[in-house]
């Protein structure tokens, strides 16, 4: 498989390649098509912090039950869905803003079926790129995985002008049968072409064994279909985390103490525009419209700006290039920005559990510390009709 990290394209760090990476483009000019986007929205391109991709959360409805869901995602019967006019109002503020792509994950999108199409075929007919779509693969039955692909293709998945859409498979805690994934996998490499949709495999391990499920994924591929498609398939190989949002989620052994500054030494800049391995600035959407300025699954809860269905984009894309904290990483090209706000006498003897864990610390250190408030907790709910009606929305400039 193509490791995570593979083709990695910086702005302003030489060219970009087509085709080439995880989340590959299709243009050498992505840069400038991008910054084109923003600026006929109004927007200053040169801002700190503008999304390239917004990861929104469809629904927090599941058919598994993960015990360290990332996501938090709930049963069917207690999970709930963007609806049509939601998922319609979303995309409108998404072109307010001028957003290249967008990333579709759940709980499962695919338990919420016609809402996925709504949103595919929505996001095509306003000029979004789909980047990613993750799922669990339960919909990989020998009946239903041809012909979900057809339906996907139908709505516009495919239909991208800037990046190749890419399939993520996660195989991390689910019970999915892995026979089901095979499938998916042999579907995508054999119908479609690297050039026409990329796929990739999320697996999550337990930070004390660090076993993955993929060795007996790739066994089971090469008994049914022969050799496996190593030069197709991407990886994402990580450790399950502590995560904020999980309130009953076990607790989780990590070997080892790593000092914060040792993972701020190490933090990659987020904010800084980039392709290929990733695709950042991103942003996580949740299904309650709450809105995040990173993509992380266990992202600090401080980094929430605001909330998509409640004001308007552009009121908290501005919110978070007003953001102090937004703003060191952004100009100190990740978290070792904080050495200047937080005594490295302090960060050389806490110990951090990852990169989301020290990031979250170092706000709360860094907020005591300036008398700043990150982040952002959003008022009453505004009615829909009532931001439609505002000056500056998708609607109100039509």
């Amino acid at each position: 498989m193509i490791k995570e990290g593979s083709h990695l394209f910086v702005e302003g760090h030489g060219p970009v390649d087509p085709y080439l990476g995880k989340y590959a483009v299709k243009t050498p000019r992505i840069w400038e098509e991008v910054r084109a986007g923003w600026a006929r929205a109004g927007l200053d391109p040169a801002a700190p912090y503008l999304p390239m991709r917004i990861e929104m959360e469809l629904t927090t409805k599941c058919d598994d039950a993960c015990p360290s869901c990332g996501m938090g995602a709930l049963p069917l019967a207690e999970g709930r869905t963007l609806t049509d006019g939601q998922i319609r109002f979303l995309l409108d503020q998404f072109v307010s803003i001028g957003l290249p792509s967008l990333a579709i994950t759940g709980g499962e999108p695919f338990t919420a079926w016609r809402a996925l199409l709504s949103l595919l075929a929505g996001a095509r007919e306003r000029g979004i790129d789909i980047s990613k779509l993750t799922s669990n693969g339960s919909w990989g039955t020998e009946r239903r995985c041809g012909p979900v692909f057809d339906r996907l293709e139908k709505a516009g998945f495919l239909d991208s002008r800037l990046f190749v859409p890419l399939l993520m498979l996660s195989i991390g805690e689910q019970t999915i049968p892995l026979e089901r994934i095979a499938r998916i996998l042999h579907h995508a490499v054999t119908h479609y072409t690297d050039r026409e949709l990329n796929v990739a495999l999320s697996s999550l391990a337990d930070p004390a064994t660090r076993e993955h499920k993929v060795d007996p994924l790739i066994a089971l591929y090469e008994q049914r279909y022969g050799s496996f498609p190593h030069d197709r398939v991407h990886s994402t190989m990580r450790v399950y985390l502590p995560n904020e949002r999980l309130t009953d989620q076990a607790a989780i052994d990590r070997p080892g103490l790593t000092p914060v500054s040792r993972w701020m030494n190490r933090c990659f800049d987020c904010f800084a525009p980039t392709v290929g391995a990733y695709v950042l600035p991103t942003s996580l959407l949740k299904q309650d419209g709450c809105w995040y300025t990173c993509a992380a699954f266990n992202v600090p809860e401080k980094l929430a700006m605001g909330n998509l269905l409640r004001e308007r984009a552009r009121d908290v894309i501005a919110r978070a290039n007003s953001s102090a904290y937004v703003a060191r990483v952004r100009a100190g090209g990740g978290l070792k920005a904080l050495h200047e706000v937080v005594p490295r006498s302090v960060t050389d003897t806490t110990p951090g559990t990852s990169f989301c864990g020290s990031c979250a610390w170092l706000i709360d250190r860094h907020d005591e510390i300036t008398g700043e408030e990150t982040g952002h907790s959003s008022g009453p709910v505004i009615p829909v009709a009532a931001l439609l009606s505002r000056p500056g929305t998708a609607e109100g400039a039509r």
